[in-house]
């Protein structure tokens, strides 16, 4: 997380200069991934939001000059993070199939708001009064991009209901028994084993990955054969998913756009059982989401050290 405690007007409005420039690579990255799956609405989407953030850069130096105030060389690439913020919002962006224009600007909001929370914080926590004074403009121009994009994003929202483009997902709301819970993790893992043998090739360190998720398959089984088995919602739901997963691999052709389809699945993972435990009034099922939650959460943290930042 960036820190607030920001000294001088240089330091902040090179930090304001950074995140923009961060912003231009990142919209610039995610509309050639989609390009490249041939999601062009999308694409477009993110390279409109790439000359609108080239303009703030351009406006941000331009009152800088006038203020005389000089960039600061120390400053480096900064990234937006903040891990009490769902990931939900970037995972669904980078997602280079399922991402839409309505997911791509719920996106940029969500930067923008985080953003703006930090020039709050600046604000407030100053004791250069020039600084709360920048902090406090800044603050106000990131949220008001944010509403603009919030009714472009309704907008979109309103037109991809009225298109009827409804997706397949694990509903959490389908889990209503351990026999459901594991069913769907067995499933999980079963289609990220299948993914991270698409990508072994390129990172053979991947392969004590999928033997571990391997023994967690055998593990989930054995538990389930315990159990009664699964309901019909749960059925039907994997059964959607089974459908259009393999449609979708069969357009897997990129390297790339495979290790993207594997963090945003991991990503998916590690949501879908947190929502359980949220939901869970059963204590077994809430037990075993825990420990699933805290299981996609350690495979995402060895993909981290494998592939680096780059790979999110």
């Amino acid at each position: 997380m960036l820190s607030t405690n920001v000294k001088t007007t240089g330091d902040l409005m090179s930090i304001a200069l950074q995140a923009e420039r961060e912003a231009i690579r990142r919209y610039t990255q995610l509309a050639d991934t989609m390009r490249k799956s041939n999601n062009e609405s999308t694409a477009e989407l993110f390279e409109r939001m790439v000359t609108e953030e080239v303009e703030h850069e351009r406006l941000l130096i331009q009152w800088m000059a006038q203020e005389g105030i000089d960039e600061n060389p120390n400053i480096p690439p900064i990234s937006w993070k903040d891990p009490q913020v769902s990931t939900a919002y970037n995972d669904e962006a980078h997602d280079p199939y399922y991402s839409t224009p309505y997911k791509a600007l719920a996106f940029a909001v969500h930067n923008e708001e985080i953003a703006f929370r930090f020039y709050t914080h600046v604000e407030a926590n100053s004791k250069n009064e020039a600084v709360r004074k920048y902090a406090e403009i800044l603050a106000r121009e990131e949220l008001g991009h944010a509403a603009l994009l919030r009714a472009e994003r309704r907008l979109a929202f309103h037109k991809e209901r009225k298109a009827e483009k409804d997706e397949p997902r694990l509903d959490p709301e389908t889990i209503h028994n351990e026999a459901d819970l594991l069913t769907a993790a067995i499933h999980i893992d079963h289609y990220l084993e299948t993914q991270m043998i698409m990508v072994t090739e390129n990172k053979p360190e991947i392969d004590t990955l999928i033997k571990e998720t391997q023994q967690q398959i055998s593990t989930n089984e054995k538990a389930l054969n315990n159990q009664a088995l699964p309901g019909n919602e749960i059925t039907q739901n994997l059964e959607s998913l089974k459908s259009d997963n393999s449609d979708i691999n069969k357009r897997l052709d990129n390297p790339e756009l495979e290790l993207q389809r594997l963090w945003s699945c991991c990503d998916r993972s590690f949501a879908f059982y947190d929502a359980v435990v949220e939901k869970a009034t059963d204590e077994a099922v809430m037990l075993t989401a825990q420990k699933l939650t805290s299981d996609a959460l350690d495979r995402i943290g060895v993909l981290k050290k494998i592939f680096g930042e780059s790979g999110i």
